[in-house]
């Protein structure tokens, strides 16, 4: 019987699968990474170095392994993850050559980091102890900081919401409200008694709108100030910016 029932075994077609090759108790596994955490828990609480690394590290890069090989099957879809592999490979390098040009260059067509040209007109400070090397001494040209530029500057930071003319129809705006304001508008500066150390929509309210934000002046927070990003002689180039705007009366 046996003998036959072998026969019949054998007969029937019936040949191991690759699921049955690769099938794999997901119980134990979630189990043994629940021990392991627990494990990598109460490590750190003995207070001893070499304890807390093995269960901290150690026991890290065990549960990633079991995840990896088990959950993630990559103990068998080796194929498809190193065509994942080759695929994120590529995706990076492109991604690092296509934006590598902008983030290497400090000025473009239309943005410039006046940040990054501060720091390189800085250069590097010397770590205490560490002399300079020595070069030959040569009449070097001085370099010129770089101008700042009120109208470039206010179509980057403000054209965007003002608009590029100061008409307040930049793209950014559509959606605020309240509208940004339109520097072209005689009644936008005619109004009057508008707060109680700004009355009036003069220079120096510009200046403080732009340094200190709206609410500085009783208007919308939408406005944020921007003392923090340019020194009051910017600020005060931009102001003039603004007011050149302002319609002849």
């Amino acid at each position: 019987m046996a003998e036959q029932h072998d026969d019949t075994h054998h007969g029937s077609g019936h040949t191991p699968s690759a699921h049955d090759a690769h099938h794999v108790n997901y119980k134990k596994i979630y189990l043994t990474l629940l021990g392991l955490l627990v494990v990598s828990v109460v490590g750190p609480f003995f207070g001893i170095v070499w304890v807390t690394l093995i269960t901290a590290f150690g026991i890290a890069i065990v549960k990633a392994n079991l995840v990896i090989q088990n959950f993630m099957h990559l103990k068998w879809e080796r194929r498809i993850a190193k065509w994942f592999l080759a695929t994120s490979l590529v995706l990076m390098a492109l991604f690092v050559g296509g934006v590598s040009v902008d983030v290497l260059n400090h000025e473009g067509n239309n943005w410039e980091n006046v940040a990054a040209q501060a720091a390189v007109e800085r250069g590097i400070p010397l770590e205490p102890g560490e002399e300079a090397e020595e070069v030959e001494e040569t009449e070097a040209e001085p370099v010129e900081a770089a101008a700042f530029n009120a109208p470039q500057m206010f179509g980057l930071v403000c054209g965007s919401c003002h608009g590029a003319a100061g008409d307040g129809t930049g793209a950014a705006g559509a959606a605020l409200n309240p509208k940004p304001a339109n520097f072209t508008d005689p009644a936008f500066w005619a109004e009057q008694n508008l707060h109680p150390q700004f009355p009036v929509r003069d220079r120096a309210r510009i200046v403080q709108v732009i340094a200190n934000g709206g609410a500085s002046v009783g208007k919308s927070p939408l406005m944020v100030g921007w003392n923090a990003s340019f020194t009051p002689e910017q600020i005060e180039q931009l102001a003039d910016y603004v007011m050149s705007f302002r319609p002849a009366q």
